[in-house]
């Protein structure tokens, strides 16, 4: 009967502390709609029909939990490896910050962004958007090109992500060209 007494007691503190205090849930709910979780040495590839198209690498990776815009941050940069289907490098691409919004599938790159094509050419930007649906790279801030024979800048540049058709806006400078037009 003692042991009866003390066991419903203990029920009845534990029954009376439950309670469901609102701002306490919503800070919880809060907190997890902020959670990032944090890699390092991150290695991240993108196939298709299972060849390796796409290899990202960086030495940290914030991953953002948001519910409402998830993304994945890149604070100390990355470098970008584009291959074709024999696995050739076609193209490379790097940036001391990168954020990628998932949701938006575009990955935005600033801070020294850097891109090299097969054919040796070189760009040079503060600012590029990579659009993942479209397929293509783009800026509409100062870049500056380096080709085998030339370099150009310009203001806005459009690009595949091969880094083979590209296209500067407003351009600034000599360019050379063997012929005219209107």
């Amino acid at each position: 009967m003692k042991y009866l007494t003390i066991l419903s007691f203990f029920a009845l503190v534990v029954l009376a502390s439950c309670e469901n205090d609102m701002s306490a849930i919503q800070r919880v709910i809060s907190q997890e709609d902020q959670a990032v979780e944090r890699a390092r040495d991150v290695e991240i590839l993108y196939s298709d029909s299972a060849v390796v198209r796409i290899r990202i690498k960086a030495y940290t990776m914030l991953n953002h939990l948001d519910k409402k815009e998830p993304r994945r941050e890149f604070p100390e940069g990355f470098i970008v490896d584009f291959f074709d289907e024999n696995r050739r490098v076609t193209g490379k691409l790097s940036s001391n910050y990168a954020m990628q919004y998932i949701n938006e599938s575009k990955i935005y790159m600033e801070d020294s962004v850097v891109v090299w094509n097969r054919q040796g050419e070189r760009l040079e930007a503060e600012e590029l958007t990579w659009d993942e649906k479209q397929e293509k790279v783009y800026s509409d801030e100062f870049v500056k090109m380096t080709t085998a024979d030339q370099i150009i800048y310009g203001y806005g540049f459009t690009s595949n992500l091969e880094f083979t058709r590209w296209k500067i806006k407003q351009v600034t400078g000599e360019v050379a060209t063997d012929e005219l037009t209107n």
